[in-house]
């Protein structure tokens, strides 16, 4: 039900995710949500897999309302998501978080 290319993508997914939350939380202010770093994969349901469609991963969710423009973020692939979560993770750890006076 999971490829192995999605499968690679959901491990990139969630190392690139720790190292920007480790980035975040050692030199930022450390506000943060419960559920920073979930992820959710949503499968096709029982009247698409009846009708022919080959079982399968039909959308992921990353919850991160630390590195994200929103708390909830849907992609309608693991590819897709992972593409959003690369640019999340550069521009972490591009941050510097300097302190105002």
């Amino acid at each position: 039900m999971i490829s192995e290319r999605e499968a690679k993508d959901l491990s990139k997914i969630q190392r690139l995710l720790d190292e920007a939350y480790d980035h975040y939380f050692r030199y930022s202010d450390g506000y943060c949500k419960s559920s920073e770093g979930h992820i959710a994969l949503n499968f096709n349901h029982y009247f698409e897999r009846s009708a022919g469609e080959v079982p399968g991963i039909k959308s992921v969710e990353v919850y991160s309302y630390v590195l994200g423009p929103h708390r909830s973020h849907y992609f309608d692939s693991t590819a897709e998501a992972l593409v959003a979560v690369k640019l999340w993770h550069e521009k972490e750890m591009q941050e510097t978080y300097e302190e105002e006076d």
